[in-house]
């Protein structure tokens, strides 16, 4: 800053009015401020700018600065019914209290678009957590942001068209584990049912585990794959194609073969993709992988903080990705 204000002959805190937007400098002066800085390249590091806000604003020190949490559920109350997420910001959370961090969960639908922008602006937020969102499909082109203003690190997705930063789960590796463990348990023709709206969100990461484990890994075998949401004609399926297990990303799929009298692990054995998210079933009784959710939220923050402390905004050259594995939980639904 000081080396734009030498530039522009001008003081270093009329510098910091015109970033700011204060009307109290004339319109000469904030253009030729404006020109240095755009000529030098300056940008303003978002977390000395958030201090400086608290400071100016006589805000108690509880945080170093504010990160935002986008919550993209129609109405409020509605991300509190799912486990995932809630996990999602659990972990990150507390990880940004451990830094010095507080997070401000901003339900979108509240929010024109501008409106948003300017609200975060106005609060001194650079850095945004993204969880996914259906009315966007994970292209990042359609986020109600400037990329260019923020940094946004995707939490449990990858977001692309462009490509951002991100923190997730380990799909692939969970598939392979979860095929891998039903072989280990003497397993021999393992299907695989998709839940269609979640491969979509997840491009098929999950699936493409468990196909390159039984492709690649177990000789002989092949994939024996049904991506759907309608599970009307189940117990047809698993009768034609003779499977012995199955894994499943889908949250109601368990019920739904108890409701059509398939006992498991008796009539098969059933492994999730992600235990804590199964419908209709209690604490044990699903085996499965069970995914670190407060894990994932964890990494994100420490991904957009360190982000943030290099003052690296808008779209990255070179995205970066955390995925961090979940384990095998032993449940009911397997042979032991």
């Amino acid at each position: 800053m000081e080396s734009v204000a030498r530039e522009a002959e001008v003081s270093a805190s009329t510098v910091s009015r015109v970033l700011r937007g204060d009307p109290r400098i004339s319109a000469e002066t904030a253009r030729r401020v404006k020109a240095v800085v755009d000529r030098m390249g300056y940008r303003p590091n978002p977390l000395v700018s958030a201090l400086m806000t608290q400071l100016r604003d006589k805000s108690p020190p509880a945080a170093v600065c504010n990160l935002a949490w986008l919550d993209f559920y129609p109405s409020s109350g509605d991300m509190a019914r799912d486990p995932v997420h809630m996990a999602f910001v659990k972990g990150a959370a507390d990880r940004a209290r451990a830094l010095g961090y507080a997070i401000d969960t901003i339900l979108v639908s509240e929010w024109k678009h501008s409106r948003l922008r300017r609200f975060l602006q106005n609060r001194g937020i650079k850095g945004v957590l993204l969880p996914y969102f259906e009315d966007y499909q994970g292209r990042a082109a359609n986020i109600p942001l400037p990329l260019d203003e923020f940094t946004i690190v995707g939490v449990g997705i990858r977001f692309e068209e462009p490509d951002l930063h991100y923190a997730s789960d380990d799909q692939y590796e969970s598939g392979r584990l979860a095929t891998k463990k039903l072989w280990s348990l003497g397993y021999r023709r393992i299907g695989y049912i998709g839940d269609a709206r979640v491969e979509r969100i997840v491009n098929g990461r999950f699936y493409a585990g468990y196909d390159a484990t039984i492709s690649t890994e177990l000789e002989g075998h092949a994939p024996v794959p049904l991506i759907t949401n309608e599970f009307k004609n189940i117990r047809a399926w698993i009768r034609r194609t003779r499977v012995d297990a199955v894994i499943t990303t889908s949250r109601n799929l368990y019920s739904i073969l108890w409701e059509k009298g398939i006992r498991m692990p008796q009539d098969i054995g059933f492994a999730h993709l992600n235990v804590d998210d199964v419908d209709g079933a209690a604490p044990g009784e699903v085996a499965g992988v069970r995914q670190d959710s407060v894990g994932v939220g964890a990494n994100a923050v420490e991904l957009l903080v360190g982000l943030l402390y290099h003052n690296e905004l808008g779209v990255p050259l070179h995205p970066r990705g955390v995925l961090v594995r979940g384990t095998w939980a032993p449940g009911a639904s397997v042979r032991k």
